[in-house]
């Protein structure tokens, strides 16, 4: 199996194990501090399980050998967790996926800064197109759509695409056991934000558990492993599978229906990128 096909794998089946995230998080209508509390605890024990189930009596090593280059994986991991889990609850949760699948933008404007990796007049054209898209869904002023929620998920974007960029540039150097600091960065953050007495019931928190036990540890070790097969921008392309598959368990289950502005917006990001895709692939072949 090529590394480019190896890559291409790893983030379909990535993606698709993440995309009942902004289902959970919609349904659960409990404080943000204590949605960061349960999800910075069980993600930091499936961390944990999933590092001792690839390494077993190595993981230490594993995790050592990260370095810094894992601790600031797991800073942005849980910089992106924190901005994601803050736009879910303040806007629909159509508008903050589509705004989050605009990470590609951001991959490769990190990427040409960092790694000097040219923007085409190609790439430069889908920015154009992707912050029109943008604007689309940010001039929606539906109750369900604060501007302050789309913020936090162009946050969430642009935490992504730097970490999607760091594991690129420590390639192949493996430092996906960092995410392990990532679930204890979230709860940190979740104590900062003051998390108080529990309002869950036991069917959140096993949904909660369930969700960032198993789904959420496996997925993005898989979505932090494919930049060193593919390049970031590539993998960020993938998450524009979760910005319609995401919407559409919250569609099927909670009956959310996304206002015309923010599903016009929407479709605009995902034809640019999905021509920047089908451009970017076809211009590899003939190279």
């Amino acid at each position: 199996m090529s590394a480019n096909i190896r890559g291409m794998l790893l983030c379909v089946a990535g993606v698709l194990l993440l995309s009942p995230d902004v289902l959970v998080m919609r349904w659960v209508g409990i404080e943000h501090s204590e949605v960061l509390y349960w999800r910075g605890l069980f993600l930091t024990f499936g961390f944990a399980l999933v590092t001792l189930l690839r390494y077993r009596s190595k993981s230490l090593r594993a995790l050592l050998k990260a370095g810094w280059a894992g601790v600031a994986c797991g800073l942005l991991f849980a910089m992106s967790t924190y901005c994601f889990t803050r736009s879910v609850q303040q806007t629909s949760a159509t508008a903050t996926m589509m705004i989050i699948g605009t990470a590609p933008v951001f991959a490769a404007i990190i990427s040409w800064w960092t790694m000097k990796e040219l923007i085409s007049k190609q790439t430069m054209l889908v920015i154009a197109v992707t912050l029109l898209g943008i604007a689309l869904i940010s001039s929606d002023k539906g109750s369900l759509n604060t501007m302050t929620g789309k913020l936090y998920a162009l946050a969430t974007a642009v935490f992504m695409a730097l970490n999607f960029n760091l594991t690129r540039l420590k390639a192949p150097r493996d430092i996906t056991p960092g995410l392990l600091f990532g679930g204890l960065f979230t709860l940190s953050l979740a104590l900062v934000d003051e998390a108080g007495s529990t309002q869950a019931d036991t069917g959140q928190i096993v949904a909660i558990g369930l969700l960032c036990v198993v789904l959420l540890p496996i997925s993005f070790t898989m979505l932090q492993l494919a930049p060193r097969y593919i390049s970031a921008t590539e993998v960020s392309l993938f998450m524009i599978l979760e910005s319609i598959v995401g919407p559409l368990w919250v569609w099927l289950v909670l009956g959310e229906i996304p206002a015309l502005l923010t599903l016009i917006g929407g479709l605009v990001i995902i034809m640019g990128l999905a021509l920047h895709t089908v451009y970017s692939r076809s211009e590899r072949r003939s190279r």
